[in-house]
């Protein structure tokens, strides 16, 4: 009762650099955010080691996103201000596509 989980997942590239994903939920609370890179890219796919299709236009450069996981340790989770995000629920149908 009263929970709250936070999390950032990052997948790293060594061509396209990092894609972060914030989420916060509980207590009737459900955000997820991306980090937004090159939106002109958005449609254009690049494989984890997971296999797993992710969207090179929102991977960012690896010293943003640096900058982005300290700021969200020091600020205890809080979602970073450093870089830009864009609300998953405003991404276009099969931004991150069913394996």
């Amino acid at each position: 009762k009263g929970r709250i989980d936070v999390d950032l997942d990052m997948w790293g590239n060594p061509e396209h650099g990092v894609l972060l994903i914030y989420s916060k939920w509980g207590g009737g609370l459900k955000q997820t955010y991306s980090s937004k890179g090159d939106f002109a890219r958005l449609h254009e796919r690049v494989r984890s080691m997971h296999d797993t299709l992710l969207p090179v236009g929102l991977f960012i450069p690896f010293d943003k996103a640096w900058t982005a996981v300290k700021e969200f340790i020091e600020t205890d989770g809080k979602l970073p201000k450093s870089i830009e995000w864009i609300a998953n629920r405003d991404l276009p149908p099969n931004t991150f596509p069913d394996p």
